[in-house]
């Protein structure tokens, strides 16, 4: 059992664990961690807003049961029955595609293959044809309304959808 106490946000010492068979229980932060309500994130160069809604939001949303745990600290009930079920739980080692050495090199290939640069024709990566718009419920962010449909909330179309025209269709 890897336990994270919260700090440090994302970083690999749980993906680490989870692929060493180890099961990661970390707490969920409720209100999620930002710029507006969290000393780590005041002054830096990225505006999180509410994003940050555990230790490892990656393993939280990509990863999950059985080898990624998220409860409430605060909590002793919720967090005690998650370690007497995980205490019951065999897991094997996991790594994400990817953490592979194949997904990297794929991640690697699509970033050369697709970078804006100075190319003799306009060209936008991913394609804008894989657009999908969804309109989220009021208590769902946009993030959680594309992955509940298996899709990824894609930042470089917000480009093409932040504008009057759309909102009005």
């Amino acid at each position: 059992l890897f336990i994270g106490f919260g700090f440090p946000y994302e970083g690999p010492a749980p993906l680490e664990a989870i692929a060493n068979g180890c099961v990661f229980l970390q707490a969920r932060f409720n209100p999620p961690h930002s710029s507006l309500n969290h000393e780590f994130f005041r002054g830096k160069p990225t505006s999180r807003e509410a994003s940050v809604s555990s230790q490892h939001p990656y393993a939280e949303d990509f990863i999950g049961k059985p080898h990624v745990w998220t409860v409430d600290y605060n909590n002793s009930e919720e967090f005690e029955a998650a370690i007497k079920t995980i205490m019951r739980t065999q897991v094997d080692p996991y790594l994400p595609y990817e953490y592979t050495c194949e997904g990297m090199l794929e991640r690697i290939h699509a970033y050369i293959q697709h970078q804006v640069g100075e190319h003799p024709y306009p060209h936008t990566w991913p394609p804008v044809d894989s657009l999908q718009v969804w309109v989220s419920e009021t208590q769902h962010t946009c993030t959680e309304t594309c992955r509940r449909r298996g899709l990824v909330c894609e930042p470089t179309f917000f480009r093409f959808l932040n504008k009057k025209e759309v909102f009005l269709q």
